[in-house]
Formats: C-alpha cells, structure tokens, sequence
C-alpha cells in the first residue's frame, strides 16, 4: 500500500530560502512530500482553516507578522498541527522562546543539510504525535480520578456522619461514664474522623468546581471580621503546637466584595496550611491592609515561619491534587486540594492569589479582593461627556419564604437563582445589579441601579414580576416576591464639580436610599 504524502506547508517571504527547501524535498523519493508555499501570514491562516496539513515550517519574519506573534496566530490557526520555526543565526534566542510557546523544533537558515530536514520533520511530526497521546491520557487519568473521588466522597459522607454522631454521644457520657483509657480512645477516633470529614468537604468542593456548581454570593463584606474570625477559630490548634498566630491589619479597612462566608473559608484554608508547616515555637501572622499595586483593592497576607516552598513549586501548589514530593512533609499533607479550592475561590470573587517564600523566613500567601465601591460600580453609566444631569431610579426586589427560616446552603441557592434572573431583566448593560447588601429574617433585598427614569423603572419592575410569575423553580421553592422602584430626583452636575466628586454625590444618595428601604424592613420586623 502506498504510503501518503505528508502536507508539508512553507510560510516564507523570502524567495531564495524557499528555493533551497524546495529543492531539497525534490531529492526526496517522489511522493514523500507535497510542498505547499506561501509567502504571508494572513495566506497561511486562510490555508490552514481549510485542514489537511500535516507539519508548518514557519519563517518567524513576514510581512504581516514577526517573531513570538507568528507562532501564536500560526498555533490558534491550527493547534493540532507540529511547527518547526525558521530563523537567522542571530534569532536563535528567539527561536528557542517559540519552542517554549509550542514550537515542535527549529532550524537555522543557511545551515540546514539537505538529507537532515526531511528527517527532521519526521521526528517532529512523531514527537508531536506521542505528546498529544501523553496529554490525552493524563486528561483521562485526571478525568477517571475526578470521578471516582467524587463518587467514593459522596459513598463516604453517610457513614462517616454517623460514625461522628456516635462517638460524640459516647464522648458527651449519654450512653454512660467512660474510664480515662477509653476517653483517650474515642478521642482519637473523633479527632481522625474530623479529618476525613475535611477530606470529604474538600473534595466535594472540587466536585462543585468542576461542575460549575460552586455557589459565589457576592456582597459587601469585612475583611477585618473574617480575620478575627480565623483568629479565633484556630487559636487552641495553634496554641496546642506551640505556634503564636497573631494578626495585623490596618485600621480601618473598607469593605471588599466578596462572599464572607467564602473569604472565611480561603483564610482558614491559608492559615491551617501554614500552621500545619510551621514547626513548634514557630510564628504564623494574618495581615491586611490597602494593595500598594493597585488602590482598588485589598491584599491579605498569611506569613509563617515554616520550612518554605521551594521556587519552582510556587506555581504548582495550586494544582488540582498536587503532591509534594519530599517524604519528609507526607505525614503532614492531605489530599492535595486546599490550595486549589483556594485559588478557584480567590480567582471567582475577582481577586488574584500566589505564594513566594523568601530565603529563611517561610511562606507568604498572597490574596486580593476587590474593594466595595458604589461609586466605582455606577461610574459607566455616569461617565465623563453624557449630560449633566442624569436620571437615576432604584429597583428594589424582596424575596421571602413562606415556610420562614431557611438554612444559609438553602438561602444562598435561592439568592443565587434570584441573581441569575435579576441579571436578565436589567434594562441595558449600563444597569448595575449591585452586591448583597443585607437581609432581614427571612427576607432578603437586592437592588438594581437603572439609569433611567420612573417610566423606565416601571418597565423593569414589570419584566421582573413577569419573569418571577413563569418560574417553576421559584415557584416550587416557595418562595415569596415583591419589587417596586424609586426614582432619584434629577443629580445635576456643577461645573466646577470633578467627575469623582460627582460620582460619590450620586451615589450618597443612592445608599441613602438602600439605608432606608433597609431600616424600613428592620421596623417591621421588630414590631
């Protein structure tokens, strides 16, 4: 059987470069392979969507593209086909970059002999063939294991919650006195079972990341009180080890958008992490303050006194079911999904997460948040060149349960929803559907600012109700609705007034307006 021609495409301007490749195909045996020549970036584009190729020899200097941007847009054309990148002498460098960008191999113009190129794209081509292989394999390696963990960790739940209840109620003298040898016993039953319980959460997380499932509930949240609570919350296990954990936080902090009951989860997830590398009579602190980088936001710290990460492994300890490999620190690890639960938490509240560890002095966890702003919110729709004055009306929506309290899983899973449909009902995309920003008993408030007047607000308030009335979800939750808007009298703008300064007026007297739809709900709970 004959065997096909490999497609061979040469993106080259240069018209004497691409007479010598040609010519050294032509020595090949007829039928190895068909080379296909073009002179432009663009050219090579339109060729490759059309398929076929087999292998790219890619001059990293054209008319319409040079360097490192050929390889990427050659790579987003067609990133299943290998590349061997063209270079002069003095790109060598360069040259060795595109191969860090996906570049298979490189030849050097002016040195290529004619019986080593057509082995070159061979090997090119295989090796190419064995790393798509590899990739896929670990992919389903990753895939089966997700699976199955997820599996065993709902399979587990049960069990293990009944194992927890018992041994408490042994512990708590219910089913009678216990000698000191048996407390001690129990006790180390409980103490093993509270961490396979945090193995399980972890991986049910992960679970939900992976689905798409992890519940984010934005909303105006104080940084300070998640520390103090982290504080308190891992001071006796600290304590117990001999580790002073401590905190310091500038004074005061504004409020961050962001989920607290998340941003209690990242913190104790850093702060159990460095406490469980840190050795005794070790120091662990917790600080807060204004990001020098960039004053629209917070950073918190979580520093310690431990052994350190080492460099390379900064990036890497926020994969998903990392391992380090130094036996030494095995007793001391999980499952490897911490820091990764972490970072995906992080990276959804729009903030950034990383580590670095200095020379001798432990590690630094690193995490931002975005800084609450009102003013920064509603700013596009009161940007610099509109009128001077602008219509402003607050929608509100209240969202009950007949059935009275709910559990904060329940709660945040409704309000999630909630949002979901907000979001399809703003007027344009100027609209802001702000941040949680409080509830009351069993009643929760959100709020849209539109920029428009009462006949517009009306409008949306109408689509809400609407879109509410045809929900079978909302209405099987049985869930109950009102909503109504008010709208702001016309804010003009002075003349000598800066745009900043106009931004905060207005959005004083929109929080005004939320202050009292909120002290409103609180009079009438408490009658």
């Amino acid at each position: 059987m004959k065997d096909k021609a490999l497609q061979v495409l040469l993106v080259e301007d240069n018209a004497g470069d691409a007479r010598l490749l040609r010519e050294m195909f032509s020595k090949e045996k007829p039928g190895s392979f068909e080379l296909t020549h073009l002179l432009r970036m663009s050219e090579a584009v339109v060729h490759l969507a059309k398929g076929g190729v087999d292998i790219i020899l890619l001059d990293m200097g054209l008319p319409d593209g040079h360097g490192l941007d050929t390889v990427r847009r050659t790579h987003a054309a067609a990133p299943g086909v290998p590349l061997i990148v063209l270079t002069g002498l003095d790109d060598e460098t360069l040259a060795a970059e595109a191969m860090k960008g996906g570049a298979q191999d490189y030849l050097i113009k002016g040195q290529i002999e004619n019986r080593a190129l057509p082995r070159v794209l061979r090997h090119a081509i295989e090796r190419h063939r064995m790393q798509t292989e590899t990739d896929l394999i670990r992919t389903n390696q990753m895939q089966f294991k997700d699976e199955f963990l997820s599996h065993v960790s709902h399979e587990l739940r049960s069990p293990l919650t009944a194992i927890y209840g018992f041994v408490t109620i042994l512990l708590d003298g219910l089913a009678g006195e216990l000698n000191p040898e048996q407390r001690e016993y129990l006790e180390d039953v409980l103490r093993n079972t509270k961490q396979l319980k945090s193995m399980i959460s972890d991986l049910l997380e992960v679970t939900r990341v992976q689905e798409g499932k992890l519940l984010i509930e934005l909303r105006c949240t104080s940084v300070s009180d998640a520390i103090v609570y982290t504080v308190n919350t891992l001071q006796g296990a600290a304590t117990t080890k001999g580790i002073a954990l401590s905190s310091d936080m500038d004074s005061p902090l504004p409020l961050v958008c962001a989920d607290p009951t998340r941003l209690r989860q990242i913190l104790i997830i850093l702060a159990e992490n460095a406490i469980k590398f840190t050795p005794a009579n070790g120091v662990v602190k917790i600080q807060a303050r204004m990001f020098e980088k960039d004053p629209d936001f917070l950073v918190m710290e979580v520093s310690d006194s431990g052994c350190g990460i080492s460099p390379d492994m900064t990036e890497r300890i926020f994969e998903r079911l990392f391992q380090e490999a130094d036996p030494a620190l095995a007793g001391r690890k999980g499952l490897g999904l911490g820091l990764h639960i972490c970072k995906e938490l992080v990276i959804r509240q729009g903030g950034e997460i990383w580590a670095n560890s200095p020379p001798g002095q432990g590690a630094v966890f690193s995490v931002t948040l975005p800084i609450f702003s009102l003013s920064s919110l509603i700013a596009p729709g009161l940007r610099e060149g509109r009128r001077t004055d602008r219509h402003v009306t607050l929608v509100v929506i209240e969202i009950g349960s007949r059935t009275g309290w709910l559990s904060d899983e329940v709660r945040a899973e409704h309000s999630h929803g909630v949002r979901d449909l907000l979001r399809r009902c703003l007027h344009s995309d100027l609209d802001v559907l702000l941040p949680k920003m409080g509830f009351t008993g069993a009643a929760e408030l959100f709020f849209i600012v539109a920029f428009t007047d009462a006949i517009g607000g009306e409008a949306i308030t109408k689509r809400i109700r609407e879109r509410f009335e045809d929900s079978d979800y909302f209405q099987q939750a049985d869930l109950t609705f009102s909503t109504f808007h008010r709208s702001l009298e016309s804010i003009k703008r002075n003349e000598i007034e800066s745009t900043q300064d106009y931004l905060e007026k207005v959005a004083t007297n929109i929080q005004e307006l939320m202050n009292e739809e909120n002290s409103s709900r609180t009079v009438e709970n408490g009658k």
